[in-house]
């Protein structure tokens, strides 16, 4: 399925399930400072979430950050934002060109972003799965493993190899799966 007619099927999808939300009146004796919203589809809304928010990470990331804000509670007008992004999308399909700069202490990676540039884009999807899946921690005593590797490759591959392997073999499937099932990559391959 082509990028276009995946957005087209997510808006398609949005607008049916917004007539879904519905307003959660507070139980008797209390009172909320707040509204609160359900749907009577939540499963099948949480899919279409889960999909638009795919969909944004795979071809719009610099929208992601605002589909995430906008996407936190349900509600009608969350719901109408969302929309709104991906009608948006719609209208002005092309990703803006950005140079993001990525300080890491001692190292300085300039990354011009284009829609030629796949380079920075599969590395970005293999961060991304990593991330996905492991804690904080576990990235910060990975990255600890690949300075030490780099320092002397030899001595300290076979204690990357173990951490990794430590991870188990879900959180290695995962990520593998989070990779090839990233449209990026799985146009690539077939």
């Amino acid at each position: 399925m082509e990028k276009h007619e995946l957005l087209e099927n997510l808006i398609t999808e949005g607008e049916i399930l917004k007539t879904t939300i519905n307003f959660v009146p507070s139980p008797e004796g209390v009172m909320r400072m707040y509204s609160v919203y359900s749907t009577n589809q939540g499963e099948k809304y949480e899919r279409w979430k889960s999909s638009v928010q795919r969909f944004i990470k795979s071809y719009y990331p610099s929208d992601l950050d605002d589909f995430k804000d906008t996407s936190k509670k349900i509600s009608p007008e969350s719901h109408r934002k969302i929309l709104g992004l991906l009608s948006a999308i719609k209208l002005l399909p092309l990703e803006p060109v950005t140079n993001k700069i990525f300080d890491k202490k001692e190292t300085n990676i300039t990354i011009h972003n284009t829609q030629n540039n796949t380079q920075s884009v599969v590395f970005n999807i293999i961060i991304d799965a990593i991330k996905d899946e492991i804690t904080g921690k576990d990235l910060k005593e990975l990255k600890e493993l690949i300075r030490d590797y780099e320092k002397e490759p030899e001595k300290d591959k076979s204690k990357l190899i173990d951490r990794i392997k430590n991870f188990g073999t879900d959180v290695l499937t995962n990520m593998i799966a989070n990779i090839l099932t990233n449209p990026n990559i799985y146009n690539g391959l077939i």
